[in-house]
């Protein structure tokens, strides 16, 4: 099992190492095992809410007897909405083939539509659409999981629509205590939006930026800092990473 920068084992190991169990959500889990945050949790008896729109990785899931919800998620509930499905076709990524795991989501937007143009060039990638239930994740979890009183972990891999997925879900009733969300491109509205949302920049660890719940700052290492004042720095948010000191004390 193998993630990108060991995401799953540094916040496990730094926030969860004394929890024997707790829950974990995952939106856009793709493969059960390759790339998947949640594979190292459910070996340790974690409860993982695993969402993912594609049937193709749901059959994977269902086939080792997990739990999927086959959705889309957003900030609206709706039915047959184009999910547009991008097929690697085998391109070797961290030691295995990739499949649909790149670019598959609501919409192709903006750096990913810049990025996928480019990788088309030097590869077969194809591109198909098909009919999805979107849902907001309130309306997720109120369906399938209405009794999962706290998450501890929330995941986010949906190819630049994560903050779609962070308005569906009510802070107010659910408040995870670490969320880990894919921002590959460094958008500065990803940090603007989690701090509005009551949540510190913790780092990031490529593609993906870690988000502590200010409650819980005492549990950030002190050095950490410099991690969050070179992500703002390259994010262009001199002003706050000047002001990051003031953060985290």
């Amino acid at each position: 099992m193998v993630t990108e920068a060991n995401v799953d084992l540094i916040v496990h190991d730094t926030f969860f190492r004394k929890q024997s169990t707790g829950v974990l959500i995952e939106v856009g889990a793709a493969r059960p095992d390759h790339l998947s945050i949640s594979a190292s949790y459910r070996s340790r008896d974690w409860r993982i809410v695993a969402i993912e729109p594609n049937p193709n990785f749901c059959a994977l899931h269902r086939a080792l007897g997990y739990n999927v919800l086959q959705y889309a998620c957003s900030d609206e509930d709706a039915d047959n909405v184009p999910f547009f499905v991008a097929d690697r076709h085998g391109t070797p990524y961290l030691g295995e083939p990739l499949s649909y795991e790149s670019f598959s989501s609501l919409g192709i937007k903006d750096e990913y539509a810049t990025l996928l143009a480019n990788d088309q060039q030097k590869e077969d990638i194809t591109i198909s659409t098909i009919p999805v239930q979107v849902r907001r994740l309130d309306t997720i979890l109120a369906q399938h999981a209405s009794d999962v009183s706290e998450i501890d972990v929330l995941a986010i891999d949906v190819e630049g629509w994560e903050l779609s997925v962070m308005r569906g879900l009510n802070l107010v009733k659910h408040r995870p205590k670490v969320v880990i969300m894919e921002n590959l491109f460094y958008n500065p509205g990803y940090q603007l939006f989690m701090r509005t949302a009551g949540y510190i920049f913790w780092q990031h660890l490529h593609p993906n930026d870690v988000y502590v719940r200010e409650d819980l700052r005492s549990f950030i290492p002190k050095h950490i800092r410099e991690y969050a004042k070179e992500w703002l720095a390259r994010a262009g948010l001199l002003n706050a990473a000047r002001r990051v000191k003031r953060v985290f004390e």
